[in-house]
Parts: structure tokens; C-alpha cells; sequence
């Protein structure tokens, strides 16, 4: 019977200058390839993938790798670089064998749990001076044609890394608020004429008759 295949070790997980670099290759236009570290409920260990975007790393899974038909969204310490190995851990000096009596059990290695949910696609859209936006989460639409509040525009501007993106955010926001400020200037203006001309209409004192 042959002896059986030992199991090759996953890669180490994704470093901050990892990430940083496959954030430049998407930017240009590159699909990173990237290895999947551990199983999860759909996703085998060492199903590999092509990175497609990257999101805000203040949630814990912004890196979208497309697996297949499948868009999976991951943390950097879930994927891996194809090929890399963890390097090898520095030898701890032999100690001496302790006796029976004081012999512990090995603790069994705990697995990591994974968690595994369809990725929410956001369309946002701006039209006749109104934003809307539509979330869809996998094949099932969740909203359509949302009302946005500018504000919440404006404040989504302040998170977006792109520059051009995040500028076109806000300009646009900047303009649809000079447009509301003259309709508002040009309402105060008629609303003071129409004052002013109803006060034509008041009761003036009636002037007493000398003696």
C-alpha cells in the first residue's frame, strides 16, 4: 500500500504590502490571481481565483475575487499569494523528555469558522437632479430606485478612494445646491414684491376734521 500524500501547507496569509500591490494591479486594469487559505461552506482550501476590486479595508471583507462565476468577497488573512510558502519556523532547542507522570496532552487544533454571504451589488444614479440608488444581493433585487438624500451623498463622497469618482461625487452635489439656492433667492425675491404690494391694500388712518 503506498504511503499517503502528506498535505502541502497553504500559503501564508496576505501582508499590507500584499494588498497594497494587488490594489495597484487592479487600479491598472490587472486580475491578481489569489488562493483561497482554508475551507468555508462553499469554498474548498485551495481554490484559487482573480482578484476584480478591492473595497474599504474598514470591513473585515473588501477583497471580491471571482471564483468561477461567483463574486466571494474575503478578508486578506483568508487568501494567500499561488506558490508562496510560510517560511520555516525557527527550531526550539530540545528540551528533556519529561517523565509520564507529567505528560499533557497535545490541544487539538481549533478550526477557524468562515463565513460565507452573497455579495450586494449598489447602483447609485443621479438624474433630473435626484439620486437614486438599487442594491441587489446575488440574483434577488433588493431596492429599486431608492430615494438618496444629497447629504448621504455627500458624505458616501467622503469615502470613496478614487479621486475622479470622489470628485464627480461632489461636484455634482456642489451644482445641484447652487441651482436649489437660486430658486430659493428668486422665491424670497418675489415673496418680498408681494409684501410690498400688499401693503397698498391696508387701512390707512382716517385724518380728523379741524374745529
Amino acid at each position: 500500500m503506498p504511503p499517503a500524500r502528506r498535505k502541502s501547507a497553504p500559503p501564508p496569509p496576505l501582508t499590507d504590502d500584499d494588498v497594497a500591490a494587488i490594489r495597484e494591479q487592479v487600479a491598472a486594469g490587472q486580475t491578481p490571481r489569489v488562493v483561497v487559505r482554508a475551507a468555508g461552506a462553499s469554498v474548498a482550501a485551495g481554490t484559487r481565483g482573480s482578484v476584480i476590486r478591492l473595497g474599504n479595508p474598514k470591513d473585515s471583507e473588501y477583497i471580491v475575487v471571482r471564483l468561477g462565476r461567483d463574486e466571494v468577497p474575503f478578508a486578506p488573512s483568508e487568501l494567500g499569494i499561488p506558490g508562496r510558502k510560510a517560511p520555516a519556523a525557527p527550531r526550539a532547542p530540545r528540551a528533556s523528555r519529561p517523565s509520564r507522570t507529567t505528560r499533557t496532552p497535545k490541544p487539538k487544533p481549533v478550526a477557524e469558522p468562515s463565513r460565507r454571504v452573497a455579495p450586494v451589488v449598489l447602483t447609485l444614479r443621479f438624474r433630473d437632479r435626484a439620486w437614486t440608488l438599487e442594491a441587489q444581493r446575488g440574483s434577488k433585487q433588493i431596492a429599486a430606485q431608492t430615494p438618496l438624500h444629497p447629504a448621504a451623498v455627500n458624505a458616501l463622497a467622503d469615502h470613496v478612494e478614487e479621486g475622479p469618482v470622489r470628485d464627480a461625487l461632489l461636484e455634482t452635489v456642489a451644482a445641484c445646491r447652487v441651482v436649489i439656492e437660486e430658486q430659493a433667492a428668486a422665491l424670497r425675491a418675489e415673496l418680498a414684491k408681494a409684501e410690498e404690494a400688499l401693503k397698498a391694500y391696508e387701512t390707512r388712518p382716517s385724518r380728523a376734521k379741524g374745529k
